[in-house]
């Protein structure tokens, strides 16, 4: 593997990066990418509170209900996912442009922080004890995108050198995940979507319409549109025919339950 980079990193900070890059390269599947990831993150940078966020757009990425998870992030992430996704300061227009860009963007290189994002600092980072938060863009097949986040405790987690390495990480991490394509035809998809998600994945299959599959969950048009995109991105499925004809999906037995009761 030939790495090519702009900044010159101190030879402990190539080994960390070809660390990550091997371990992540033995994956198969995107979960499977993903955990590895964070796994080798928290092992070659000893990053301790980390979360892995998809969607199929770099903004919707935040609104992820089924990311993969490490450390206090995991204790944190049920207030995140009702209340706080929504403001997290690096969804702003600014941090998005700088991680589209580079690959990483740290909070403390913002220029601007808009009134929701000090509300965000103050009602989510601080009570958690979080005074560093970081993300590595990365690009998944059929136009995905992932957010990998960094959060401590300690102030300025990542120092230039190391921001440096993550940056590299970015692309080439992106460049294994771009190599992945779906699994074959009839491949189970229940082990990479929550609950909710395989309620919404089992009716996409059996070939109900968004509208139909509102009236069946009671939600609205809006949220099952939303959950399809979720479904499409974590799958790695360009439309829901190919979802459709690459995955099988089992109803969680609380949904069987309540359709067979209507």
């Amino acid at each position: 593997m030939t790495i090519q980079t702009s900044t010159r990193l101190p030879s402990d900070q190539y080994a960390r990066v070809f660390d990550v890059l091997e371990r992540c390269d033995a994956a198969r599947t995107l979960p499977e990418f993903r955990e590895l990831v964070l796994e080798s993150l928290g092992s070659a940078f000893s990053y301790r509170h980390l979360t892995c966020f998809a969607g199929p757009s770099l903004k919707e990425v935040f609104a992820d209900r089924s990311p993969s998870l490490r450390g206090s992030c995991a204790v944190s992430w049920p207030g995140y996912r009702d209340r706080w996704h929504q403001y997290d300061l690096l969804s702003s227009d600014e941090a998005c442009r700088i991680l589209r860009r580079d690959g990483f963007a740290d909070i403390d290189q913002l220029r601007a922080v808009p009134a929701w994002g000090r509300d965000y600092i103050d009602g989510h980072m601080r009570p958690w004890g979080y005074r560093s938060s970081a993300a590595i863009h990365l690009e998944f097949p059929y136009g995905g995108h992932a957010l990998v986040g960094l959060t401590d405790p300690e102030p300025g987690l990542i120092p230039p050198i190391e921001a440096s390495a993550l940056r590299l990480l970015s692309r080439h991490l992106s460049s294994i995940s771009r190599r992945m394509t779906a699994p074959p035809a009839d491949t189970k998809a229940d082990a990479m979507l929550s609950e909710r998600l395989r309620e919404v994945a089992a009716l996409v299959c059996d070939g109900r319409s968004n509208k139909e599959i509102a009236a069946t969950l009671f939600l609205s048009l809006d949220t099952v549109k939303k959950y399809v995109s979720r479904i499409l991105a974590t799958t790695g499925s360009r439309s829901r025919a190919e979802f459709m004809a690459r995955y099988s999906v089992t109803a969680p037995a609380s949904d069987l339950a309540g359709s067979s009761a209507g």
